[in-house]
């Protein structure tokens, strides 16, 4: 699994959990607010993903990235430019 679908995953699932959605009403393409992500979602979700990806992030991302699907290729791009940013461990 990439990157982008393993963040589409995780995003999609603490959507469904936050709004109480089944699975199959999540569309990638679909955008967050119609699926009840708003500023308070939004916010809980940028916090839930920089905890588990381990990188810092806007909370402006929901809502300069309006769906799933380009939310999760903006991170995996920020992700990607940590990544080259760290010093290696020698």
């Amino acid at each position: 699994m990439s990157l982008i679908e393993h963040l589409q995953t995780h995003i999609s699932d603490f959507i469904c959990k936050e709004a109480e959605l089944p699975e199959d009403e999540i569309d990638l393409h679909m955008p967050l607010g119609a699926l009840g992500v708003g500023s308070l979602v939004g916010t809980r979700l940028i916090g839930n993903l920089e905890e588990h990806f381990g990188v810092r992030l806007s909370p402006t991302l929901v809502f300069e990235h309006p769906n799933i699907s380009e939310l999760a290729a903006a991170i995996a791009e920020i992700a990607s430019q940590a990544n080259r940013e760290e010093p290696a461990h020698v």
